[in-house]
């Protein structure tokens, strides 16, 4: 079957993306933008890239929009990178994609299948938001749409990261109370099995007291994405507790990770000019 010139685009833009051309990858999803007016998964993708661009404004504004059309949208899985790359040198080669990276969820009746997808577009639009609202210091709305992205979320690692960043808005606007609780559903959810090593769950078994920052620091691996998130989690703990001079520290460490698009990277980036100013 053909592949359809919306996903051409979208799996184009993730391609920039994915080698660090975020302005390349904004420029292709707002000319597809253009062929086909405010479809809910070009704005998906672009509100995703904004962020990586620091437009954390625009982000706002495009994945907001995708809100508005949740109710009347069905929700569908998302491929990731492992999958995506690879149709994108078959795009480029003049082939049609393998894989069907936008199934409708109700189509999907395999749960060996469904595993491979990760993510779907409801969980991804209120994730990115969530980020996007947190890195603008809107810590309310950030744990609203993380809460969201909780609920939609058909994956694990879906799970779990909302759950991080939930604790994570929460704690910084003083509701502890209401974080611990995120702790609760955590140890509901939570998988010793952890296969994604991603850091979302080491940063929350931080938090809850089964590690301590010794035993975090073990787990950075030579990923910079997963360095990047882990230390994040690892700069809030002593933000947390009262240590802002470890806590910069740590987020200048992180920061020197280099991993430019990494959220945690982006917060702490910001954390870290807040800290020193």
């Amino acid at each position: 079957m053909p592949t359809p010139l919306r996903d051409r685009y979208i799996i184009a833009a993730r391609c920039e993306g994915y080698i660090g051309n975020h302005t390349a990858s904004v420029e292709l999803l707002t000319e597809g933008l253009e062929q086909f007016p405010g479809d809910i998964r070009l704005l998906r993708h672009r509100g995703h890239r904004k962020i990586s661009m620091r437009d954390f404004d625009g982000a706002v504004t495009d994945l907001q929009a995708c809100v508005e059309m949740l109710p009347s949208t069905e929700d569908e899985y998302e491929m990731y990178q492992r999958h995506v790359e690879p149709d994108g040198m078959r795009l480029i080669l003049g082939k049609d994609a393998e894989y069907d990276h936008h199934p409708k969820v109700s189509d999907v009746t395999d749960p060996e299948l469904a595993a491979e997808y990760n993510t779907t577009l409801h969980a991804s639009v209120w994730y990115h938001l969530g980020v996007a609202h947190y890195v603008r210091g809107e810590f309310a709305e950030a744990a609203d749409a993380m809460q969201h992205a909780h609920e939609t979320a058909r994956h694990y690692e879906g799970l779990v990261a909302s759950l991080d960043w939930v604790y994570m808005s929460l704690r910084r606007l003083g509701r502890d109370a209401d974080a611990a609780k995120v702790l609760d559903r955590f140890q509901e959810v939570v998988d010793d099995a952890d296969l994604t090593g991603l850091g979302y769950a080491d940063r929350l078994h931080l938090y809850s007291g089964d590690l301590d920052p010794d035993g975090l620091r073990q787990r950075v691996t030579e990923n910079r994405l997963v360095a990047a998130t882990i230390g994040y989690g690892l700069g809030n703990w002593y933000l947390y507790n009262g240590d802002e001079e470890t806590a910069r520290s740590v987020f200048a460490d992180v920061v020197a990770t280099g991993a430019t698009a990494a959220f945690g990277y982006i917060a702490a980036e910001i954390d870290l000019a807040a800290t020193v100013s």
